[in-house]
């Protein structure tokens, strides 16, 4: 067990591919139309795509490829990586290569690490600069030593560059062009290797090596030389300084600015084992480093551990309360611990098979081992119940364990291969529920058929061997006495029941038609939300706003935090952190920043989502979006709102103004519903449109307006100069004022000032900050305040209205959102329930070799159903993907006891033909091993229902669900199983 991979959840790898390009500086209307049309158009054509979605944004290109469910995505990275190629030619000069991301659930940080420096400024910028040198060539490259961690990356680190500061006046004043300072320092920094010498017998390499070494060599470089014979050199023309470079990401820890490093494992190692490798490590740099502050401040190894942990406790001790069962229940004390044997042996075997087959032990696949802990004895419940029978007729031990095994092998046999068989649908339907509940299936079913072997081959030599011909005294025996009484008052009424059937129909048609109320009012949600421990925000801000700002405001947000709820740790990223990360990519940005507040429960995150709200009403002009849990984003289900509509259209600002007409339309038609932009972000641009007669009376060229403005702005880039370990880029900047405005610039050369106005027309402009398309088409989208439950009642409804509207208007508006794909997942796990019932239907009358008794014997899952639909209403939990799982197994399991009752009612009355008879002798000789066989697996259920510990909400569902159902359908069996079972053989009774 402790060389099995531990993880919260299945490691589920959506098959999704990203493709980012970089068009810096382009606005998104210029991303959307150079790069976006192009990639998608060549993309589309890869084999396995059934979607493209794509985001365009100043800068930055987003294509998201969504592939087939169990396509191989090694193939599908293969072949997108090959048409990317092709498309290279297609896009600017000055767009970066298209970058391919494929992100796995190992891409997810495992734990996060701030780095300080200790008691000096981590404000100053040479201070910043030494501790991110320490962390990139020291510190990271220690831990990605470690067995395990596969790659730290570092966040908010300083990056140096060495800044050419120079006045475009000057540089004029000795007929200088940007080109000629640019060249000659390009010229200072060459490095080639030119081929090789020959003499006679030898040969040696000819290196030319012009590199600069120090901020002393590039001051000395020398530029052009003068007419009186002297060299100028560039310290002569401009001031050469390290500084800092214009910022790409922010960390923040509690205001304060941090080194942040996300340390990420390698596939498919133990989280666990690896935290606690980092764990020793950071000890051991901690000593050797103490000027420098460590310190852990996220991690999720220490949940995923608690919460296995108590699953584990769970198994323990729902095993416990199963094998005190058997005490109750057999008459002599030796006999629990012959059946005992069938946990720790199915266990042991169900962990065997797990690491055989690379099986993770996470939440889901123990979860499926703990609500087996009671299936693991009901086999050889039933098998010892038997052999005890023909015991009690006269028999040998050996003789009876032979026989009373023969006869009711068929019966357990069937029993166990129908609650296996409900999990044969995940393996043919695949997608997300295969993907997700594979583990679970796998563990149960290994466990279910060790029991099932250990039950046939392994218990009737131990009761042969060890059971004894004398009775029970003292508390057993008078336990046995009493269950004989309760035996005796089941029979009749039985009686009663069969002799007036019309109460117990009535009883279930009422708690059917309850059930239906339940269903559709009861919450349904992918997973049931967990005890928060961080509360976690994505704020955007206009789309103008600088990284600095951006990080000022994470700051004064994070002190209103701090004082207002006491929390300490609070942790803001912004800008660009993590270019691996499907997640991270789609939520960065210079105007970005998230806020992680360590919460301890839900109210406490009631409270921060409070002031969040607050913050939010005073900062109307930004967007605050709560970030949910990541376990959602596993399951495959997005964070968008629950009902989107989305206008279909190349013209926006039309689409803009059909959106009006169809909410107006929705509230004449329906209710006032309010549509708010998905992307409501906006960004002033100024566009230069070069004036080609006047460009030409100044002789000058567009490239050099370009180049002049870039180095006004940005810095123009020359070249890199290899410092050691470091590259640190060179750009040449010019002098300017702290609030550049484009009308107000002027071009000093040619020794003349000319107004940039003069050469180019300026016009400021305004645009989306986002662009969004879907299947090659443009869209705009909208939020609706329509929530889940809404959409469950009046989809069909509010369907119709969007296409009335369509007919009406032409022009086309898709639904989308979160609620869509709840219900389209739910519709599957709902079609998932249906063939299994079926799967038991055809296995059954397989081995009966009959159509009858098969459907006798699966009448008792509806009423399973209504058990589990009415525990998770009372309970107040939602319908998930979990509980949904729940309601599968029991499924299988529902039918167990039908089977033990039919199969005794089919050979007693094809043996004596005494249909009555047959139903006494069930309800006599099966009642003790079907109360058994469902107290075993009740009891070793109620440990997952007490809310204790990591983790608790997830295992609750899927108990809640199992155990209503185990009740309600037990209870059900035993009186309406042998009703429709005279009904349908009364015209074959003698």
């Amino acid at each position: 067990m402790e060389r099995l991979s531990i993880e919260l959840m299945p490691d589920i790898d959506r098959p999704t591919l990203l493709v980012r390009t970089d068009y810096s500086g382009a606005p998104a209307s210029e991303v959307e139309f150079r790069i976006t049309e192009q990639l998608e158009g060549m993309l589309s054509g890869v084999r396995g795509v059934q979607q493209i979605e794509s985001l365009s944004r100043q800068g930055q290109s987003l294509i998201f490829l969504t592939f087939e469910w169990g396509f191989d995505m090694d193939i599908a990275f293969l072949n997108v990586r090959e048409k990317l190629d092709q498309a290279r030619y297609l896009l600017p000069n000055q767009a970066d290569r298209p970058q391919l991301v494929y992100s796995s659930a190992s891409d997810e940080p495992i734990a996060t690490i701030a780095l300080q420096l200790a008691n000096v400024s981590n404000q100053e910028f040479s201070n910043r600069l030494s501790l991110k040198r320490w962390a990139d060539q020291v510190f990271t490259r220690r831990l990605e030593q470690q067995e395990g961690i596969a790659q730290a990356l570092l966040v908010g680190e300083v990056q140096p560059e060495v800044q050419i500061r120079f006045s475009p006046r000057f540089i004029d004043r000795y007929g200088l062009s940007l080109s000629q300072i640019q060249q000659a320092i390009s010229d200072a920094n060459i490095f080639s290797s030119t081929g090789e010498l020959r003499d006679g017998w030898y040969r040696f390499a000819l290196k030319i090596e012009s590199r600069i070494e120090s901020l002393d060599d590039l001051r000395k470089t020398p530029i052009i030389s003068l007419a009186s014979g002297r060299v100028l050199l560039l310290e002569e023309l401009a001031e050469v300084q390290m500084a800092e470079a214009d910022p790409t990401s922010f960390a923040l820890l509690d205001g304060e600015e941090v080194l942040n490093v996300l340390v990420k494992k390698e596939y498919g190692s133990n989280t666990v084992e690896v935290f606690e490798t980092l764990g020793n490590i950071l000890t051991e740099i901690r000593d050797q480093n103490p000027d420098i502050l460590i310190e852990v401040i996220q991690e999720d190894a220490s949940y995923i551990e608690n919460s296995i942990s108590n699953l584990l406790q769970t198994l323990l001790i729902g095993g416990i309360l199963a094998f005190l069962v058997l005490f109750l229940f057999l008459d002599d004390a030796r006999s629990p611990f012959t059946i005992g044997i069938s946990i720790p042996v199915s266990i042991f075997l169900t962990f065997v098979v797990m690491f055989l087959f690379n099986i993770q032990l996470n939440i889901i696949s123990l979860s499926g081992l703990t609500l087996g802990i009671g299936l693991l004895l009901d086999n050889a419940i039933v098998v010892l119940e038997n052999i005890n029978r023909y015991r009690q007729k006269g028999l040998g031990r050996f003789e009876a364990a032979r026989e009373g095994t023969r006869e009711i092998s068929l019966a357990v046999t069937a029993s166990t291969f129908t609650t296996i068989s409900v999990f044969l649908p995940l393996i043919f339907l695949g997608g997300f529920e295969g993907a997700f509940f594979r583990d679970l299936a796998a563990t149960l079913s290994f466990s279910l058929i060790a029991s099932l072997l250990v039950a046939l081959f392994i218990l009737p030599v131990f009761v042969a061997q060890l059971s004894k011909n004398s009775k029970s005294k003292g508390v057993l025996s008078t336990v046995s006495e009493g269950l004989d009484k309760v035996v005796m008052a089941y029979e009749r009424n039985l009686g009663r029941v069969i002799q007036n059937p019309l109460p117990i129909i009535v009883f279930a048609l009422i708690l059917l038609f309850g059930a239906v109320f339940a269903f559709m009012t009861t919450e349904k949600t992918v997973l049931p939300p967990d005890e928060p421990a961080n509360v976690d925000y994505l704020v955007s801000m206009p789309g103008n706003t600088a990284l600095r700002s951006a990080k000022q405001a994470a700051a004064d947000i994070t002190e209103i935090l701090m004082e207002r709820t006491g929390q300490s740790n609070i942790l803001s990223l912004g800008g660009y952190t993590d270019n691996t990360n499907l997640k991270s990519i789609t939520n960065e940005g210079l105007n970005r920043f998230t806020l992680s507040v360590p919460v301890s429960g839900f109210e406490e995150a009631e409270e921060v989502d409070r002031i969040m709200n607050g913050i939010a009403q005073t900062y109307s002009g930004w967007s605050f979006q709560k970030m949910e849990d990541d376990a959602v984003g596993a399951v495959g289900i997005g964070r968008d709102a629950p009902v989107q509509f989305s206008v279909v259209g190349t013209d926006r600002e039309f689409s803009v103004r059909v959106a009006g007409a169809f909410n107006e339309f929705l509230n004449r038609n329906y209710r006032e519903i309010q549509l708010d932009l998905k992307y409501p972000q906006r960004i002033q641009a100024y566009q230069l449109q070069f004036k080609t007669q006047e460009l030409l009376s100044y002789e000058l060229t567009e490239a050099e307006v370009i180049r002049y403005l870039e180095s006004l702005t940005r810095g123009s880039f020359i070249t890199d100069w290899n410092r050691q370990d470091e590259q640190i880029s060179i750009r040449l900047i010019g002098e300017r004022e702290t609030n550049l405005d484009p009308r107000e610039i002027t071009l000093d050369v040619r020794d003349k000032i000319i107004p940039l106005t003069a050469v180019a027309e300026i016009a400021r402009i305004d645009e989306a900050e986002q662009i969004e398309r879907i299947r090659q088409s443009p869209i705009l989208t909208y939020n609706s305040d329509l929530t889940f439950m809404d959409w469950w009642w009046d989809g069909g409804g509010l369907q119709q209205l969007v296409n009335r509207f369509m007919q009406q208007s032409g022009y086309e508006i898709q639904i989308r959102g979160s609620a869509l794909q709840v219900i389209s997942l739910l519709k599957e796990l709902g079609w998932l329930l249906m063939i299994s019932v079926l799967l038991i239907y055809l296995i059954l009358a397989i081995q009966y070799e009959n159509l009858k008794y098969p459907f006798i014997i699966i009448l008792a899952i509806p009423f399973a159903w209504i058990g589990s639909v009415f525990a998770l209403y009372i309970g107040g939990i939602s319908l998930n993907a979990l509980s949904f799982m729940g309601i599968l197994i029991l499924t299988g399991i529902a039918v167990n006891d039908s089977i033990l009752k039919v199969d005794f009612m089919r050979r007693y009355f094809d043996e004596t033909g005494d249909l009555d008879e047959a139903i006494k002798q069930a309800g006599i000789n099966r009642f003790r091993p079907v109360v058994m066989t469902s107290m075993t697996t009740i009891l070793a259920l109620i440990p997952m229902l007490v809310p204790f510990g990591d983790g608790y909400v997830l295992r609750q569902s899927l108990a809640v669900a199992l155990m209503g159902g185990m009740i309600t359908s037990t209870f059900l069996t035993l009186y309406l199983i042998p009703l429709v079972f005279k009904w349908t053989n009364r015209g074959n009774s003698k």
